[in-house]
């Protein structure tokens, strides 16, 4: 019995970013200050800003439905450094971790149009 309790307990208590959550809010990730930042490059549902000329040189991936867990990694990793990028780096070390987290359940809820041009890395 205490066996199954406890498989119970661990499988209840596995952190949402083990299944692609962020434990963001969506609602909150699209009222941040720093997601019309955002917008001048990945447009306002993250499927890019077609005015942009980064966009058009196929410089900015399109975020939209973008796992979440990835978003927070990759976000994490323009903060400190580890990926590379002078935009991405200057708006990330801006962010807190539950921003982060924000802005990528707001990301990750938008629906993409056309082909996903976001490069996934599932080790990234």
């Amino acid at each position: 019995m205490n066996r199954i309790a406890l498989i119970f307990l661990s499988c209840c208590t596995i952190p949402p970013l083990a299944f692609g959550q962020s434990g963001g809010d969506a609602a909150a990730g699209k009222m941040l200050p720093d997601t019309i930042q955002c917008t001048l490059c990945h447009g306002p549902d993250g499927n890019g800003n077609k005015g942009s000329v980064k966009f058009r040189l196929g410089d900015v991936p399109r975020i939209s439905a973008q796992p979440q867990a990835y978003f927070v990694r990759s976000m994490e990793a323009y903060r400190s450094g580890k990926r590379t990028n002078d935009d991405m780096q200057v708006l990330a070390e801006q962010l807190s971790d539950k921003q982060i987290r924000d802005l990528a359940a707001w990301y990750g809820s938008q629906k993409p149009s056309g082909v996903a041009t976001y490069f996934y890395d599932p080790n990234n």
